[in-house]
C-alpha cells in the first residue's frame, strides 16, 4: 500500500510524482484483481456441482460419446403428457446453466416404458423432445446446436417389468456430443 507522509501532501512537486507513480501502478493492480477474480469464479467444484444437480433432480455423467444430462419423467412431465409441469423450473434452469458451459452440438433424447403400443410411445418421446428443445432453446441454447430423437421405449436404463423399473425408463436425456464431464462439472 503506498502511503502519503502529511509533509508530501502538501507538496505539489510529490504530489505529481506520487500521481505519476500511481498511473503507472493502476493497470497492473487492476490486471492482478481481474485475474484473481477469474481464477475464483471460473473454478467449478464438482461436489457442489453434484449437490446442485441433486436438488434439482438432474444427473450429469460422462459417456462414451460425451455429457449426458438426465432428466427424469417424474421431474419433468406428468405421466402421458408432453408439457412441461409448472414445477419442472429449476431442473430446467439448473440445466442450461450446465449446458451453457460448452458450445458443443447435442442432443435432446426421449424415452418411454413400454406400457402402451410403439406408435404410442415413439409419439410421446418424440413429443417431449420437443417440448425439452424448444425450452432450451428459449433459454438461450442456440437451435443450431440442438437436434432431437425419439426413442420410445428401444433403450431402457431399467426392467420394465416393475413399476420402479418403469419409472426409471420414462427420461429425457441429453446429450452433449465430444464433451467433458470436466469441462461441465469441475474436477
Amino acid at each position: 500500500m503506498i502511503r502519503l507522509s502529511p509533509q508530501k501532501r502538501l507538496s505539489v512537486p510529490n504530489f505529481r510524482k506520487d500521481i505519476t507513480i500511481m498511473r503507472k501502478l493502476l493497470p497492473l493492480v487492476t490486471c492482478a484483481l481481474s485475474l484473481s477474480l477469474l481464477a475464483a469464479c471460473s473454478g467449478l467444484d464438482r461436489q457442489n456441482e453434484e449437490a446442485l444437480n441433486r436438488k434439482a433432480g438432474i444427473e450429469v455423467t460422462q459417456v462414451k460419446d460425451g455429457v449426458q444430462v438426465r432428466l427424469p419423467e417424474k421431474v419433468l412431465f406428468n405421466f402421458n403428457e408432453s408439457s412441461l409441469r409448472p414445477d419442472s423450473e429449476p431442473a430446467i434452469a439448473r440445466v442450461v446453466v450446465v449446458l451453457n458451459r460448452t458450445k458443443k452440438p447435442m442432443i435432446v433424447e426421449g424415452h418411454t416404458d413400454n406400457v402402451g403400443t410403439r406408435e404410442y410411445n415413439q409419439q410421446l418421446s418424440e413429443a417431449r423432445a420437443k417440448t425439452v428443445a424448444n425450452e432450451l432453446e428459449r433459454r438461450g441454447i442456440g437451435a443450431s446446436r440442438v437436434s432431437l430423437k425419439g426413442y420410445a421405449f428401444d433403450r431402457p436404463v431399467s426392467d420394465n417389468d416393475t413399476p420402479e423399473g418403469r419409472s426409471r425408463n420414462r427420461r429425457t436425456e441429453i446429450v452433449v456430443t465430444g464433451e467433458s464431464l470436466e469441462a461441465v462439472m469441475g474436477k
